[in-house]
């Protein structure tokens, strides 16, 4: 391969990308269907007719077609090209940073996890336990081979470290508004991340994904429900993300020695301002009977803060930008 241009290798690792951001459409899919996504061969969703080979040319396809299905000339989700382009970019980018090795092999399965878990997170705001126990293993394995840089104890304490850190942060919120701020599955994706990158690595990204919360989660959030038109819910999210914008203010007031101190006051801040959407929820909400018989549902719905996109998110960042990300946080948080 010594011979082989590096631009000719890209090109190919490029392509394996998208066939495997393809095979990670249908997982993502059939995950939440509860359906087969092996044996059984690709078909339109809605007219359910099976699709001819060139049909599944990953990206090429969808333009071919110009995003309609050939058959029941139905629009396909710009799902389809998106996972694929963005897989064959995170298998480039990791071609790129740790060339053609044994752990080039382990970041590919790694960032194909993260698609997953992103994907069945955004669409239906649903993490599929296995596939987070299964990124647990890879992790703890990549610790196993000395590919990581992070020792078995440390991968293994690590784990466990993010499910207690995330079910104890819901186990406040449980305590304070009666339901879990963080939904179980975020606690099942810490458990992963903890096992890949160790402990220093975790903090950071559970730094980075609550600077995430803040000024990118939240806002898409709060727009959503007005374009939802439920204006009561957005406000509640634009009260939060205001109460934490104060924090990172008030820092730069030096009312804080220690970036620790600020770490610890997000957290508190975030808890206080949720049990807050609790009164929002009460007087607002409650009386004009939008919850109704769905309303024990639908109220945890309301209180849950989706945190696995921002924490994945997080994640790639830092496996191939961690100690630039570390400088950066710091120059932020001083």
């Amino acid at each position: 391969m010594s011979n082989v241009p590096v631009w000719i290798v890209s090109v190919y690792v490029f392509i394996l990308g998208l066939c495997i951001g393809s095979f990670l459409n249908v997982v993502i899919l059939r995950s939440l269907a509860g359906e087969d996504f092996i044996h059984s061969r690709s078909k339109c969703p809605r007219c359910k007719n099976q699709l001819a080979w060139y049909m599944n040319i990953p990206v090429f396809s969808y333009i071919f077609l110009r995003g309609k299905c050939a058959f029941c000339k139905e629009y396909i989700s710009i799902q389809y090209p998106l996972v694929e382009l963005i897989c064959g970019f995170c298998y480039l980018a990791g071609y790129i940073s740790f060339g053609l090795t044994l752990k080039t092999l382990f970041v590919w399965i790694i960032l194909s996890f993260f698609i997953l878990l992103a994907g069945t997170d955004f669409k239906e705001t649903v993490i599929i336990d296995i596939h987070a126990y299964i990124l647990a293993f890879v992790g703890i394995l990549f610790s196993v081979l000395k590919l990581s840089g992070v020792s078995i104890f440390d991968s293994v304490l690590s784990a466990i470290f993010g499910f207690l850190f995330f079910e104890i942060l819901a186990l406040f919120t449980r305590k304070i508004i009666g339901f879990r701020m963080f939904g179980e599955g975020d606690s099942l994706i810490a458990v992963a991340l903890g096992a890949i990158f160790g402990f220093k690595i975790l903090l950071l990204i559970i730094v980075l994904s609550f600077i995430l919360q803040c000024f990118f989660s939240i806002p898409i959030i709060a727009l959503r429900e007005i374009n939802n038109k439920k204006y009561c819910v957005a406000v509640s999210y634009l009260i939060v993300l205001i109460g934490l914008l104060s924090v990172f203010f008030v820092n730069y007031l030096n009312l804080f020695d220690d970036n620790l101190y600020l770490f610890f006051a997000l957290i508190v801040c975030i808890i206080l301002l949720w049990a807050l959407k609790n009164i929002v929820y009460e007087i607002t909400e409650k009386k004009q009977n939008v919850f109704n018989e769905n309303d024990g549902i639908e109220k945890s719905q309301f209180y849950i803060m989706p945190f696995g996109p921002a924490l994945i998110f997080a994640s790639v960042v830092c496996l191939f930008f961690s100690s630039q990300v570390k400088v950066i946080i710091l120059n932020f948080l001083n």
